[in-house]
């Protein structure tokens, strides 16, 4: 009986070690504050090419697209901008075929292209940061 006990013990104490220690399997985001120190992003400069080509194209987020909102100009981004929902989409649920933007075409056969490129991405979460400016 008194060798149960701390047989016992020991394998609590090892489960309370080891169950922790599956928690962090996910390696952490390279620092995109620092990537960002050195560009100088603004929406005429750059952005408005990724947003063209990704976003505001005929039968999405353009006049009588399927897209929700008119982003054709800075000022039809603005209101997604302003609430967050253009940031979610694009850089949070980026991995999502359905709810990432742009989206995947093989649930939106429709879709320009299916990620944006790593350089994009970046380009527009620096952009995010800095406010978006116009120019």
């Amino acid at each position: 009986m008194n060798i149960k006990i701390p047989c016992l013990s020991l394998l609590v104490i090892a489960g309370l070690y080891l169950v922790p220690s599956c928690t962090n399997d996910v390696l952490p985001e390279p620092e995109i504050q620092s990537q960002c120190d050195t560009m100088m992003v603004t929406y005429d400069a750059v952005v408005k090419d990724i947003i063209d080509n990704s976003c505001a194209y005929a039968g999405c987020h353009s006049p009588g697209g399927i897209g929700v909102g008119n982003y054709d100009s800075y000022d039809g981004l603005l209101p997604v901008l302003d609430n967050g929902l253009f940031e979610s989409r694009v850089v949070t649920q980026k991995d999502d075929p359905a709810l990432g933007m742009p989206p995947n075409s093989s649930v939106y056969p429709e879709s320009a292209k299916d990620d944006l490129t790593e350089e994009e991405l970046l380009t527009i979460q620096c952009w995010l940061l800095a406010g978006y400016p116009k120019n």
